[in-house]
């Protein structure tokens, strides 16, 4: 088995993330602070050139010194420029395998690919910042191929990774079309980008200089006319549109969900592309998630919860198309993911839940209270409005308490919990009993005194994913728990 060093490019990239993590206090330094002589800035200087000298000569040590090689089993990883390191990784253990092609990675023809694993610290991914196309694929093939007939593995990138086993086909469920990125534009309140710019830089102009006896005689009469400011308005607004349409696009424009018998792919991106790919046995749960603006349009966002790192951007890679349409995104959780299926079969709480709800403390409303009781000479000139507004937040309370209550529901079935909150927004979390490593039931004072419970389970992610459903009967509780006990007939050691 032959070691090779990675890419040299992998330098450079090392190279530009120190610099975004540094640009900040090289423009304190060297550029808001020029011809400072103060000693302070002279130290700080001095000991920012050092310590960038110093990182450079080591990441160019590092690359000299790091090898890897990947066989047929696994990846065999050298590191270490003083003190050598050697750890192996299984192909098995891979969970999630990400792609990222920048717009730098563009130029020079490169990407990225991360292989995650289910542990943690060092051992938790197999990170590769820049390789070619080619080597990507031959890497992502080994991966996906472990376990299979035997594979040719080439020795160069220029070659072309044969295998006996015929390649599956990938199914496509997912293509945004135009009206899809309008309304992602419209939800994702993109098109309020120029309007903040515009109304921001208006309001900086405007505490600098005085606007109006700048612009006087017949310019400030247009600037004063209805039909200009309509139409200045019209033309803001349209820009406005145009520019969150582009930069949605630019970010969903080319989003994909495909799968395959084993995975789940998710490819997104025009300047800057990536890819997602995640095995179906290795997810833990699906959250669906809707805000207020999405309830109204009918769209939802579906997550899906592993047991794998997925790196700092975890919401956005894990994430299927965040503005689908609420029907096609049941069906293609279905249809993806054989061995879900959402239930619309749907249990409310009990009335009494509802009482219990209402009548738990409110510790925030009387910690404002007492605020606007203490303040109320300072901060109100009416005598009585300190109280209105007391009044009036509990009012708010208590009906987010009543609206919460009437979205919560739930439904066990022989093999799947499913729970839904929110107040405004809603999520619903969906998972199979097998892959439920923990629950638990708990009851307060005030529900053993109405006879109710919390449930609780906990799945297998980073970091662990804890879920509870509030106020059920202590029947459905018991059902619950004799429910998960049968779990023992279904888990399988891997």
């Amino acid at each position: 088995m032959e070691f090779k060093r990675y890419h040299p490019l992998t330098i450079l990239f090392d190279i530009y993330g120190f610099v975004k993590n540094v640009a900040f206090f090289a423009l304190i330094l060297f550029v808001f602070n020029y011809g400072s002589e103060s000693m302070l800035i002279r130290i700080g200087r001095w000991a920012f050139l050092f310590g960038a000298i110093l990182t450079l000569v080591s990441l160019l040590m590092k690359w000299f010194s790091n090898r890897y090689a990947a066989d047929e089993q696994a990846f065999h990883l050298k590191a270490g420029i003083f003190q050598k390191t050697e750890r192996i990784v299984y192909y098995e253990k891979v969970q999630n395998v990400q792609r990222r092609t920048s717009f730098l990675h563009k130029i020079f023809r490169m990407t990225s690919i991360s292989f995650q694993t289910g542990a943690t610290g060092v051992d938790a991914k197999v990170e590769f910042k820049a390789v070619t196309q080619q080597e990507a694929d031959r890497l992502e093939l080994l991966v996906k191929e472990a376990g299979s007939k035997p594979i040719e593995v080439p020795d160069t990138d220029a070659h072309i990774v044969e295998v006996d086993k015929e390649e599956v086909q990938r199914v496509i469920h997912f293509t945004p079309t135009r009206i899809d990125v309008v309304k992602a534009s419209f939800t994702s309140l993109s098109f309020l980008f120029l309007i903040v710019i515009v109304a921001s830089a208006f309001s900086k102009i405007s505490a600098l200089f005085d606007v109006e006896e700048a612009v006087e005689g017949w310019v400030l009469s247009l600037l004063t006319s209805g039909w200009i400011i309509a139409g200045i308005a019209t033309v803001l607004i349209i820009l406005s549109f145009t520019i969150g349409y582009i930069r949605t696009f630019i970010t969903y424009g080319k989003y994909e969900i495909a799968s395959d018998d084993t995975r789940i792919y998710i490819s997104k991106g025009v300047l800057d592309e990536s890819a997602f790919s995640i095995l179906k046995k290795r997810v833990q749960g699906i959250e669906i998630s809707q805000s207020f603006m999405k309830r109204l349009l009918g769209l939802a966002e579906v997550k899906l919860i592993s047991a794998g790192s997925l790196g700092s951007d975890e919401d956005e890679v894990s994430t299927l198309y965040p503005f689908l349409p609420v029907k096609r995104a049941y069906s293609m959780i279905e249809e993806m993911l054989p061995d879900y299926e959402v239930s619309t079969d749907i249990k409310q709480l009990p009335r009494k839940s509802l009482f219990v709800r209402i009548v738990k403390p409110y510790w925030f409303w009387l910690i404002v209270t007492a605020a606007l009781t203490y303040f109320r000479n300072d901060l109100f000139e009416k005598p009585n409005l300190w109280w209105i507004i007391s009044i009036s937040f509990l009012a708010a309370l208590v009906l987010a308490r009543i609206v919460n209550y009437w979205n919560t529901s739930y439904a066990i079935t022989d093999r799947f919990i499913q729970v839904s909150e929110g107040t405004l927004g809603k999520t619903t979390y969906l998972t199979r009993r097998d892959k439920i490593i923990e629950v638990s039931v708990k009851r307060t004072k005030l529900q053993q005194w109405t006879g109710l419970a919390t449930i609780g389970l906990v799945n297998r992610a980073q970091p662990v994913r804890h879920e509870s459903l509030p106020d059920v009967t202590v029947e459905e509780a018991s059902r619950f728990y004799h429910w998960y006990v049968l779990r023992a007939e279904e888990v399988q050691l891997e």
